[in-house]
């Protein structure tokens, strides 16, 4: 009875965001949209509710739970499984879309209404088209009846970790967050909202989507590092790129917004980058669920899905383009600006934020494309291309953000910072040189770019404040910009941890029998045995390994699980890790006997990379929290 109360509540969900969504556009009054938004929201999380509920019971009559639980996977893994596949994904997916309606109507305080208006009717025709979607091709409430299995399927054994139980709902809520943009900047083309206003609205909604994807990104990424046994933290997989075109055209809206609010400039390229980040969310979930693209992070293989998914693209981005074509706005656009201008900075970089995105986008599209073309036959665009494609963007775009606080509006009278922020960097940069000579006792050219790229984005983020005469004027400045500066030193983070682990990264690949011992960068390995794990759903073949590092010892244990009913095999890494770098060993095969293959890591700086993420996550989220409070 749950499962079917929970139908009832999609469905009502879906009457209500259909008539809401059309009387806000043809209702030329004031409608009591926030109480709408409010129960259309409390539906949706009865029905996500009901799903869980289901699950913990282990209701194998819900064909959902049956193909995605287990008697013996452990309650966190049941609650986790609750959108751990394509059905239930999409509860939560729609449940954020509703959240993020609930949060814009209740501190937004527009005194437009057809503004408001215009916003709730968007994203209600919005949410009423993935309803649409869920109840009728991927209903999560479906039953087996009527003789329902004893016992389920299991959920997928790589999804049974912690990380994955956080990162489908921290990505959705990044995804689903593009939707506000969007609204908002229908709602500015057909309404006569000052530019700045609307800008002023939409900036801290998509630094906050901004920050949700940031984070998801990255705990994906920590993910597939431990969990995956490859050792790596980005595979260009179709999927994982997926997600990072719309970071990419977020990143570049959010500057484009501070332009359109300070200078009354860049509103047209702002309306385009608003309808394209959305787009791009709904080309992630169209090549997530249209199994039109094989990958591990894969949910669906159903082309017909994937058609109405394609339909529910094409009228929402082509409905926003031919707004945009007839209700484009140049209305009271400011003075021009100068080449040396930030302005121009911030346009330079939104050109090659989009330009990046475009060409990762074609790569991850182009074997679909020539397998069409050619009737079958298949071709892979592997990493070369997209690290050939991306080192010249991120060299371009570190340099402009090391300058870009110096610059000002209109144009720039003096460029004397130059020679200081020159000396700060080079400064940096060899004493990070200096840093990595002592640690690995070698220093490999292929860094240095990366390693400049740091210190430049360093200094330019950090010593630029160094300039007020005062102490006082210096804090208050840091608290009114931390946003801005725990952004631009996480970037910098991220970039100093990728150059180091591209360039000082060992690996070796090896058999072992219980006993032996080898040597691997300056370390003595020692594999001690095999012995036998029982978990609460697997079984598996438990290694320990002996590490002795500079008269230090640790114990490393890696396995190889098999995951039952499914017969499902996984590996699980062991990882030592630290501040400047982990030790990661990986089983293999099985030979004769006790002998076993292993991968043996060392991943210097590896931990830069999320801590850079999240830094960057902290200081967008920080950002867009401070705007709505001071808009409310």
């Amino acid at each position: 009875m749950i499962a079917e109360l929970g139908h009832i509540f999609l469905i009502s969900s879906l009457v209500l965001s259909l008539s809401g969504g059309i009387s806000a556009f043809f209702l030329k009054k004031e409608l009591p949209i926030q109480k709408f938004a409010l129960l259309m929201t409390l539906l949706v999380t009865g029905a996500f509710f009901a799903l869980i509920y289901s699950f913990v019971i282990d209701d194998f009559s819900v064909a959902y739970v049956a193909q995605n639980s287990n008697i013996n996977l452990p309650i966190y893994y049941k609650f986790a499984a609750t959108w751990g596949a394509h059905e239930g994904s999409l509860i939560l997916w729609i449940l954020s879309m509703n959240l993020w309606l609930l949060a814009f109507l209740s501190f937004n305080k527009s005194g437009s209404i057809n503004f408001s208006n215009i916003v709730f009717g968007v994203c209600s025709l919005v949410i009423f088209s993935f309803l649409l979607f869920t109840i009728f091709t991927s209903n999560p409430f479906e039953r087996i009846l009527p003789v329902p299995p004893l016992n389920g399927a299991d959920l997928n054994p790589s999804l049974q970790d912690f990380a994955f139980t956080v990162h489908p709902p921290l990505l959705y809520f990044g995804y689903s967050g593009l939707l506000l943009p969007f609204a908002i900047s229908i709602a500015a083309m057909l309404s006569s909202v000052p530019n700045r206003d609307w800008a002023s609205a939409s900036r801290p909604w998509t630094l906050l989507a901004g920050s949700f994807l940031t984070v998801g990104i990255g705990l994906g990424s920590w993910w597939a590092y431990y969990e995956l046994g490859w050792g790596g933290w980005w595979f260009w997989d179709p999927v994982e790129n997926a997600a990072f075109i719309p970071w990419l055209l977020t990143v570049a809206l959010v500057h484009s917004l501070i332009v359109t609010e300070n200078r009354n400039l860049f509103i047209n390229w702002s309306l385009l980058l608003s309808i394209f980040a959305f787009a791009a969310s709904l080309l992630g979930t169209f090549l997530v669920r249209s199994g039109i693209l094989t990958s591990v992070h894969a949910f669906a293989l159903d082309p017909e899905r994937g058609l109405f998914l394609l339909g529910i693209f094409s009228f929402f981005v082509l409905g926003g383009l031919i707004i945009f074509a007839f209700k484009n706005s140049t209305k009271n656009q400011s003075s021009d600006y100068s080449i040396n201008s930030k302005e121009f900075g911030l346009l330079l970089n939104n050109l090659l934020l989009v330009v990046l995105a475009v060409s990762i986008l074609f790569g991850t599209l182009y074997p679909l494309i020539y397998e069409a073309y050619t009737g079958g036959k298949q071709i892979s665009v592997g990493a070369p291309y997209f690290e050939f494609i991306i080192f010249p963007f991120s060299l371009m775009l570190g340099l402009l953000q090391g300058i870009a606080l110096y610059l000002s509006w209109g144009s720039t009278k003096s460029f004397n910072f130059l020679g200081k922020l020159i000396i700060e960097s080079l400064s940096i940069f060899l004493l990070t040189l200096i840093l990595l000579f002592v640690l690995f006792e070698d220093l490999i050219p292929a860094s240095f770019i990366t390693i400049f790229i740091f210190a430049w984005l360093i200094s330019g983020s950090i010593f630029f404040n160094f300039s007020f005469r005062s102490l006082e004027k210096y804090l208050d400045f840091i608290n009114r910009r931390i946003g801005v500066l725990l952004s631009h030193v996480g970037m910098a983070i991220l970039v100093l941890g990728v150059g180091v682990v591209s360039s000082y990264s060992n690996e070796k690949e090896l058999i072992l029998d219980p006993g032996d011992k080898i040597k691997f960068h300056n370390k003595d390995i020692e594999f001690l045995g095999i012995r036998d794990v029982k978990g609460p759903n697997y079984i598996s073949k438990a290694a320990e390994i002996r590490v002795i590092d500079d008269n230090r010892s640790f114990e490393l244990q890696t396995e190889k699980r098999t995951y039952f009913p499914s017969g499902q095999v996984t590996t699980e890494a062991g990882i030592e890790t630290g501040i400047f770098g982990d030790f990661y060993v990986s089983m293999g095969d099985n030979f004769n006997g006790d002998s076993w293959s292993f991968k043996l890591q060392s991943k210097p700086f590896i931990r830069w990379i999320w801590f850079g993420a999240l830094l960057i996550t902290l200081g967008t989220f920080v950002s867009s929290i401070n705007m709505v409070r001071r808009l409310s």
